[in-house]
């Protein structure tokens, strides 16, 4: 019996998304960090550069984290663009769409000095036209505003459904299930804003929840971006002939009659 893994041999991968880059991330990292884990932070350039704020339906106010201490508080998580100033897509014209996404791209990689490969779309509109601006704008992924309440990998790339919304009343019990789930390549992506989890008094839950992923030796703690990566590495193994044969660029895991394999780029093995 021939399974995929991901790195290090583990069976499942864990990954959240959050959005809009507001001052709650600052304690959310915190948290990440101290778990060990990673998150991919999807942000607008142009409203943090004009420190947009806006009023919650209960009392709050969001702000978004100052451009001058962006850099420091994201260190070692993935940066994603969110749009330039996070607009209502559905009027848009291609010309407004590429210049969105253009400039969201150009001005977060100029600030952060790293590349930035993802994209997660601001809303729920999202379109074929959306699609191929994303691809023409060189993002890797583009993560849509829908859920897939389930463990396995999205088949399309640029319509890309997160596991759960985190405001979700059964959050934690969709997690518990996935630290217990045996499915091939099981993957549970949250997502939302760090906001949330004031309005929603969130924070004890997500910090059991991050306790629960750091404590399994079997879940790979992942950006979105290093997630797509290895999938789109993993697609390129071919088996045939009695063989497996690791056509990518990347080392590839997978179990073999319940031993772990570690197949380098280029190599082969034969089963049996």
């Amino acid at each position: 019996m021939i399974r995929k893994l991901y790195p290090e041999g583990r069976r499942k991968a864990f990954n959240i998304s959050y959005d809009d880059g507001v001052i709650q991330d600052i304690r959310f990292v915190e948290l990440l960090n101290r778990y060990g884990l990673k998150g991919t932070f999807n942000l607008n350039y142009g409203l943090m550069r004009s420190g947009f704020t806006w009023d919650h339906e209960c009392g709050m106010t969001v702000r978004r984290i100052p451009e001058e201490q962006v850099v420091a508080v994201y260190q070692g998580h993935e940066i994603a663009s969110h749009s330039y100033s996070h607009p209502y897509f559905d009027i848009a014209t291609e010309t407004d769409i590429l210049k969105e996404l253009g400039s969201d791209k150009f001005f977060l990689e100029r600030l952060f000095g790293r590349e930035v490969a993802g994209y997660a779309t601001p809303f729920y509109y999202y379109s074929d036209l959306m699609v191929a601006c994303v691809r023409h704008c060189g993002f890797e992924y583009a993560r849509i505003s829908e859920e897939s309440n389930d463990y396995s990998v999205p088949q399309d790339f640029y319509r890309w459904r997160g596991s759960k919304f985190h405001w979700d009343e059964d959050l934690a019990d969709f997690v518990r299930g996935f630290l217990e789930t045996d499915e091939e390549l099981a993957l549970c992506q949250l997502v939302g804003h760090s906001y949330d989890l004031d309005v929603m008094n969130l924070w004890e839950t997500m910090e059991q929840i991050c306790r629960w992923v750091s404590e399994n030796s079997d879940v790979w703690a992942t950006t979105h971006l290093e997630l797509v990566r290895y999938l789109r590495s993993m697609s390129l193994a071919r088996l045939e002939n009695g063989k497996i044969t690791n056509e990518s660029s990347t080392a590839l895991w997978f179990e073999v009659d319940g031993k772990v394999l570690k197949l380098m780029p280029g190599e082969k093995f034969t089963l049996g």
